[in-house]
């Protein structure tokens, strides 16, 4: 996709700005996919289908990730030619180590260990209790209860191992950006000052205040986007629970795990669950002209 085709696409008034931020990116399972830039961009990719460019382990997915690069590198060179930015002008080597120092730093929390430490106990367990990701499915056609006519069991396996890593992701994310603001302000408001006219400050903008504030609602909505995860986990394992008594006793060590995870989670990010996720989190009747 050149510059023009993903421009004209950016325009479209139907997509919800910034709904892909905050999402699960599970799009098969997604009522927003007309409403999302980033998943049209992905279904006009001519390979989108193609299953050699989700493995990892094939050439062609290699191949296409430098092509991706390589087409970002263009359209930004051609949009920093149209706006005078010189990009050679521009030192990252402080940032990049910057931002490196912080990954490290949030990978070490403990919050972000328990999340992995959670995503690997997950792992064994479905190694563990099953062979293959199909007596999941036959063990649970055999369970005494079942689950409930909206929700099988397949469906809670297929919940459970798609959060379990996704969790650690959001919760790394939201711990690296780091933000030594008054914690007290409200996520809605926080950013209204920094854009407001010229004509309507007597102060000169701070930028680095901006940056931080911004950082702060990152984290906010990161963390929020894991704790949707931590909840639909939570009542995935329930289901699975149900379907399956005779495990029962092993899933309870699951629930624990969550239930730890959860409350750790909200207590170092105490606004994350009143972040409100871009469409995800409004009204529809909002979006509709």
């Amino acid at each position: 996709m050149n510059k023009t085709q993903l421009t004209d696409l950016a325009n479209n008034p139907a997509f919800i700005s910034g709904i892909y931020n905050y999402c699960d990116r599970w799009c098969e399972r997604c009522a927003f996919t007309s409403r999302c830039f980033l998943y049209a961009t992905e279904q006009a990719d001519p390979d989108a289908n193609d299953p050699e460019l989700r493995d990892l382990t094939n050439e062609k997915f290699w191949q296409k990730l430098q092509n991706i690069f390589a087409d970002t590198a263009r359209i930004i060179s051609e949009w920093a030619a149209e706006t005078g930015i010189d990009l050679d002008s521009v030192d990252v080597t402080e940032e990049m180590a910057e931002h490196k120092r912080e990954m490290e730093a949030a990978e070490q929390d403990e919050l972000s260990k328990m999340a992995r430490h959670y995503a690997m106990t997950v792992q064994n367990w479905f190694r563990d209790q099953f062979v293959t990701d199909e007596d999941v499915h036959d063990d649970a056609m055999n369970g005494s209860e079942p689950v409930s006519e909206n929700v099988t069991a397949r469906d809670a396996a297929e919940i459970i191992q798609w959060y379990q890593f996704f969790i650690a992701v959001k919760l790394t994310r939201a711990l690296s950006r780091p933000a030594s603001i008054d914690e007290s302000s409200d996520d809605e408001d926080v950013l209204t000052a920094d854009f407001l006219p010229a004509e309507e400050t007597d102060e000169l903008v701070d930028y680095d205040a901006v940056i931080s504030r911004a950082h702060r609602i990152d984290s906010n909505g990161s963390a929020k986007v894991a704790l949707v995860a931590i909840d639909r986990s939570t009542a995935a394992w329930g289901a699975l629970q149900l379907s399956l008594p005779d495990k029962a006793h092993t899933i309870n060590q699951m629930l624990v795990e969550l239930d730890r995870l959860r409350r750790l989670t909200e207590k170092r990010f105490p606004q994350a669950r009143d972040f409100i996720r871009p469409g995800l989190d409004e009204v529809l009747s909002e979006f509709v002209s």
